[in-house]
C-alpha cells in the first residue's frame, strides 16, 4: 500500500477581532469570538495588544471553546503589555461547528483604556476550492 495524494487545496481562512476595554460584557466570563465551522482546524494566529489595559493590578485574556477556556493560550495573555503573542497551536480539529469563545478578566480599577485584536488562520479538512496534481 502507498501513501495516497490529496489533490484537494484550499487557502487558509483568515478571520479578525478587535475588542476595546469597554466591549467585555461580563469581565471573567468567556464570550463568543468567532464561528468556526464543523472541521476547522487552526493554523496560525496571534494576539496583538495595540493599546495596553489601564487596570489597576492585571488584565488578561485566554482564547478557547466550551470545553476548554484555554485551548489556544497556554498562559492567560498579559493585556498591560502592548505586544504580540501568537497563539498555541494544538493541531484540535474542531468536528462541528461552534463558537471560539474570549475569556478577558482583570482585577484591580477597571480598565479605561485598551484595544486588542485576535487574529485566527484555519482550514477545514475535507474542504477543497481547487486541485493541485
Amino acid at each position: 500500500m502507498a501513501i495516497k495524494k490529496n489533490s484537494g487545496r484550499q487557502e487558509l481562512i483568515a478571520a479578525h477581532l478587535t475588542i476595546g476595554f469597554a466591549d467585555i460584557t461580563t469581565y471573567g466570563a468567556a464570550e463568543a469570538a468567532f464561528d468556526l465551522p464543523g472541521n476547522a482546524v487552526l493554523a496560525g494566529g496571534d494576539v496583538t495588544v495595540l493599546t495596553p489595559w489601564n487596570s489597576a493590578t492585571t488584565a488578561t485574556l485566554k482564547l478557547g471553546d466550551a470545553a476548554d477556556d484555554d485551548r489556544y493560550t497556554a498562559a492567560a495573555i498579559d493585556l498591560k503589555t502592548a505586544g504580540r503573542t501568537a497563539l498555541t497551536l494544538t493541531g484540535h480539529k474542531h468536528q462541528v461547528a461552534e463558537e471560539l469563545k474570549a475569556l478577558v478578566a482583570q482585577t484591580g480599577a477597571a480598565a479605561t483604556a485598551g484595544t486588542a485584536r485576535i487574529t485566527i488562520l484555519y482550514f477545514v479538512e475535507g474542504r477543497a476550492a481547487f486541485s493541485q496534481g
